[in-house]
């Protein structure tokens, strides 16, 4: 009876689109058309009939959950460890078109519909159909599945390349072969398993990067693929915005004898790459977002003074500063929608940053609701907001991104009372768009922690402040800056030595953020720096 009520109590808290994207992912799973399904308890019962769910056997509604974003769900249940997602029974094709759905907008919709009224019945394609209903109508017509992929990437190849592109890495990794040039073969065939124990380690729940390139990447720029590199140049010339950009990005690729020849123009060094232009009237908005008081969590105590602290660097670097305290999942999408809609033509760029309780992907609304990175940002890509189209856009997130804790590999402690420290996290995935021209500086790197004093304010947000303050001046650029932010955080911790932190810049600029050197006089100094307790 208590699973049974603990089942009741899993559909109470999913609703009727929660159910949708259950039952998707569980189409291979349980091999029958589920888009029928009305009710959570009917796919729990399915579930059970097929031995996928049961008192001592949980792992497939946790992954479920997990794919679906709602790891809070898994934490309040007590199902697991929230912070990682075990492989069970999903296919990563199912993920692929989950993800695919994640990330295409009302607007996109409209336009695949539009792209495929010659290859679906026309009744189907209704107005109030789902992304996820559309893929299914695809599978049903035979238009869609996990060894034909190519009319799915044909209709997004120019709407959305960035997610074609998602799908030819997908077919490359999974050694399937595209039906456009040869034969089809089965992802099953190809990697000799079934969805059923195709469970090795490289198939792990890993959540979709914040872009498509990030800084970690090791891969020299002369050993990049063809289709990577055409893929990188597609990708920069959907944000340009004046002839000087293309003849830019024209005299970095060249082709030779039939090969990208991408070496021989390559930059000599980084003292050559181009600059961001900021010469406009104002330097931009930099919108602060600090929650502070939350229905149920802890109360980020200590905040109010990274708030003051980035008010005083963002004014001095000439920045209009405007200031969100304590908002709702729903009223930081409002505010985010009304700046994207404000013209920021006058501006050199824009910058945001958010102060609140978070998990990997997420921050939290004071009604403890999930804002996802990519909602975030994604009002601001070129196709949302065409006035900051080619000018930086800047997001600093202070939240945590797990519930970890990372350990020192050396340790060398000098702090006070480690009961000063705190962290930004809840309990515990997502991705951001991948438009050119972003910045993302995370405090830490995911599933981890970040730390805040309650008297101070955060490593991360003090760090990156002292940081603007003393390299600005020096023409100094905004990656550079934040890889020394990145060392003095990492070498920060608690008296007992037992709390670390790694932050983690992602970005797709196309050049370099150098800010003006400003005229007025530095903000006020802190005094955190030199106080034990953060270092």
């Amino acid at each position: 009876m208590e699973f049974q009520r603990r089942l009741l109590q899993v559909e109470r808290l999913l609703s009727a689109e929660d159910v949708q994207v259950l039952a998707f992912l569980c189409t291979d799973l349980l091999c029958r058309d589920l888009s029928s399904v009305a009710s959570a308890k009917e796919l729990f019962s399915m579930l059970m009939e097929q031995d996928l769910l049961s008192e001592d056997d949980w792992a497939t509604l946790t992954e479920l959950l997990h794919i679906s974003q709602r790891p809070a769900l898994v934490r309040q249940l007590g199902l697991g460890d929230q912070g990682t997602p075990v492989v069970c029974k999903i296919s990563p094709y199912r993920r692929l078109l989950f993800e695919l759905s994640e990330n295409i907008t009302h607007s996109d919709l409209k336009s695949m519909k539009f792209l495929l009224y010659r290859t679906l019945p026309r009744y189907k394609l209704q107005d109030n159909m789902t992304t996820l209903q559309l893929f299914l109508e695809m599978e049903k017509e035979d238009h869609l599945s996990v060894d034909n992929l190519h009319t799915l990437e044909k209709t997004l190849r120019d709407l959305r390349p960035d997610l074609a592109g998602r799908i030819n890495n997908f077919i490359s990794q999974n050694g399937l072969i595209s039906q456009e040039t040869a034969p089809s073969s089965t992802y099953f065939e190809t990697q000799g398993g079934s969805p059923l124990n195709h469970t090795s380690k490289d198939e792990e729940l890993i959540p979709p990067s914040y872009f498509m390139c990030q800084e970690t990447s090791s891969t020299p720029l002369m050993e990049m693929s063809l289709e990577n590199t055409v893929e990188t140049l597609t990708e920069s010339l959907q944000s340009l915005s004046s002839v000087e950009d293309v003849e830019s990005i024209h005299g970095e690729f060249r082709s030779g004898h039939g090969n990208w020849n991408v070496e021989a123009n390559a930059p000599s060094s980084t003292k050559d790459l181009p600059v961001y232009e900021m010469k406009g009237e104002k330097r931009g908005i930099c919108l602060i977002i600090n929650n502070s008081k939350f229905t149920d969590l802890n109360p980020r105590k200590g905040t109010e003074v990274d708030e003051m602290r980035l008010i005083g660097v963002f004014e001095w670097l000439g920045f209009t500063v405007e200031i969100e305290r304590d908002r709702k999942c729903s009223d930081i999408k409002n505010v985010l929608e009304k700046m994207r809609s404000r013209d920021h033509s006058d501006m050199d760029c824009f910058a945001c940053c958010v102060l609140s309780h978070g998990l990997e992907g997420f921050v939290y609304g004071v009604d403890e609701e999930c804002v996802k990175l990519r909602e975030i940002m994604e009002p601001f890509s070129g196709h949302r907001c065409s006035s900051l189209v080619g000018k930086p856009k800047l997001f600093f997130v202070q939240a945590c991104q797990g519930t970890k804790e990372q350990t020192p590999v050396f340790l060398q402690s000098d702090g006070t009372a480690a009961s000063s420290i705190s962290n930004d996290s809840w309990v515990p995935k997502d991705s951001i768009p991948d438009d050119a021209d972003f910045l993302l500086g995370m405090a830490t790197v995911p599933d981890y922690a970040s730390f805040r004093d309650v008297l101070k304010g955060t490593w991360y947000i003090q760090s990156l402040c002292d940081k603007l303050q003393l390299l600005v001046p020096q023409r100094v650029d905004l990656l550079s800056i934040l890889t020394e932010v990145n060392n003095e955080v990492s070498m920060m911790t608690d008296q007992r030595g037992v709390k670390k932190q790694m932050p983690q810049p992602v970005f797709s600029l196309r050049k370099k953020v150098i800010f003006p050197i400003p005229s007025g006089s530095l903000p006020m100094e802190q005094s955190w720096k030199s106080c034990p307790a953060d270092c």
